[in-house]
């Protein structure tokens, strides 16, 4: 079967220990949960999980020693496997592990500040045996210092990865730090490196971006199946002010093409009366690369809808399409006094009427070209207590996600309710449904249009599932399990980032059962 597509959410590490009645919580008809046999509990500084084959699951835990490989195997998931290999980790930076084509590959840097240069390694693992495969192989070495944005130097922001669609290759790009710290006179310079699943370099090459940094914001990059490279930026006529920052005349997007041998095709183009807001940059099976995000009118403090434009393999863009919010699915799920319902009808009719705070998470294609867009209302706030300590809270409230068909059309928007100040959302597609998952209150289950979800707090909380049906955009409402007990098991330590897909209709997790034991959990959706 199809691997589930999913994404992980940004601030999804959070791991919580929860104690909650379960009574209330039944879970839905359509949801079935096997459970593994308990195996020692593994104390770890990092966790991460893979799909290796048919109800077959590689853990990779990293231990003071080095990493610890972990095989799941069988309708149960039962731990077949244990092996820890030897690393050193002075020095290293880690950049994760990815699948590409038929393996996994883990990926690592190591700064020789002597020598000024940072080398990037792939450490292959050989996910029969469940542990390395060989010697790790050197990608790149790049001699000049490169640049975190502007950021502290740390782990995860001097290389960035991208896939492409049939994970056959893979770039590497890293931003030079810049000559100049002047942005009217800086024009900014990225290496890119394009290898097989291999690891075999196709490519790589410099690219001076044509327009300084106060002309240009840098958007997103990705690489194509056939090896090809590109950069996605927003461009300004003139530096953005206060005064032309509402402006759609002062601004465009371009798809910038990059060959091998450092130059770079301008492909244009812009929102006509609106502005971007958010957009995000993926190829599809088909070899198109798909920029898609959310947009604002000039006088907007939100968005107010989304839109799609398409870069075919043959270089030709697609006009944008717009899909707006309409007045009622903005209006979903808030508790409006006559008074506000009054004042938004006139925000809508000034074209001012918004979702503010909605930010753009990830964009998955589906096998027959359709889109699935996912975005949630993200905002942070603080206050300041009477001994004057600053107390930061994050929101993570609604989920808004667009389903865009093969031919272009609308296939649905959905708003699903949320109110959580703890973690965001899981996003699973398949060829038939779209799932949402999250943590949520009961009091949710069947929440009226026109109320305000329940906060979901530690003692109100259990794993729900919205299940969307792809075609028809009618959904479910699905209760998988609470905090406290899974089917008489005492479970704890609850985390979206420990969500390991399985097929098209199910996923498994591993939780502590406490005596020092984990278990791993299979949960199966109807179809």
């Amino acid at each position: 079967m199809k691997i589930i597509n999913l994404t992980l959410l940004f601030l999804l590490g959070n791991l919580s220990l929860f104690a909650q009645d379960d009574e209330e919580m039944k879970r839905s008809s359509e949801v079935k949960i096997t459970k593994s046999e308990a195996y020692p509990v593994v104390d770890a500084y990092s966790k991460t999980y893979y799909k290796v084959a048919n109800d077959e699951i590689l853990a990779i835990k990293r231990v003071k020693e080095g990493y610890l490989f972990q095989k799941f195997s069988g309708d149960q998931l039962n731990l077949k496997s244990s092996f820890t290999e030897a690393f050193s980790f002075k020095g290293v930076s880690n950049y994760g592990t990815y699948e590409l084509d038929s393996r996994l590959v883990m990926m690592y840097s190591i700064l020789d500040k002597k020598a000024g240069s940072e080398t990037l390694y792939a450490q292959s693992i050989d996910k029969e045996k469940g542990a390395f495969d060989g010697d790790p192989k050197v990608l790149l070495t790049v001699e000049k210092e490169i640049s975190s944005f502007g950021f502290v130097r740390t782990s995860f922001n001097l290389f960035s990865f991208d896939i492409s669609a049939d994970k056959k290759m893979f770039a590497v790009k890293y931003r030079y730090k810049p000559a100049v710290k002047d942005d009217s006179k800086n024009n900014d310079v990225f290496g890119m490196h394009v290898f097989d699943s291999d690891l075999n370099q196709k490519w790589n090459a410099d690219f001076t971006m044509p327009y300084t940094e106060s002309l240009i914001d840098n958007l997103d990059f990705s690489v194509d199946s056939e090896g090809n490279g590109f950069f996605l930026i927003k461009k300004y006529k003139e530096e953005k002010k206060m005064r032309n920052r509402n402006n759609p005349d002062n601004e465009s997007v371009a798809i910038l093409i990059a060959s091998a041998d450092g130059s770079l095709k301008e492909v244009e183009f812009n929102l006509g009366e609106s502005m971007i807001d958010d957009v995000i940059m993926k190829e599809n099976k088909n070899g198109d690369i798909i920029c898609a995000g959310y947009y604002r009118k000039p006088k907007s403090y939100g968005v107010d809808g989304t839109f799609v434009s398409i870069l075919d393999s043959k270089g030709n863009l697609s006009t944008p399409k717009f899909y707006e919010f309409s007045l009622d699915f903005i209006k979903k799920y808030k508790r409006i006094s006559e008074r506000g319902k009054k004042k938004m009808a006139e925000a809508d009719e000034n074209d001012n009427l918004t979702l503010a705070n909605l930010t753009m998470s990830d964009v998955e294609i589906l096998d027959d070209g359709g889109i699935v867009l996912a975005g949630e209302i993200f905002y942070i706030t603080t206050y300041t207590d009477s001994k004057g300590n600053t107390h930061t809270t994050y929101h993570y409230d609604d989920v808004i996600v667009v389903k865009i068909n093969a031919d272009g059309e609308l296939g649905w928007m959905q708003k699903f309710p949320k109110r959580s100040t703890v973690e965001s959302f899981r996003l699973f597609t398949s060829q038939k449904c779209t799932y949402i998952l999250f943590t949520d209150n009961p009091k949710n289950a069947d929440l009226p249009d026109d109320q305000s979800p329940h906060a979901s707090f530690a003692k109100e909380r259990f794993v729900i599932a919205y299940k969307t049906d792809n075609m028809t955009g009618e959904r479910k409402h699905l209760a998988l399990f609470g905090f406290k007990q899974i089917d008489g098991t005492p479970v704890y330590q609850y985390a979206a980032n420990r969500v390991i897909p399985l097929t098209d209709n199910s996923f498994a997790i591993e939780l502590y059962i406490k005596q020092k034991s984990d278990m791993m959990f299979k949960v199966e959706f109807e179809e």
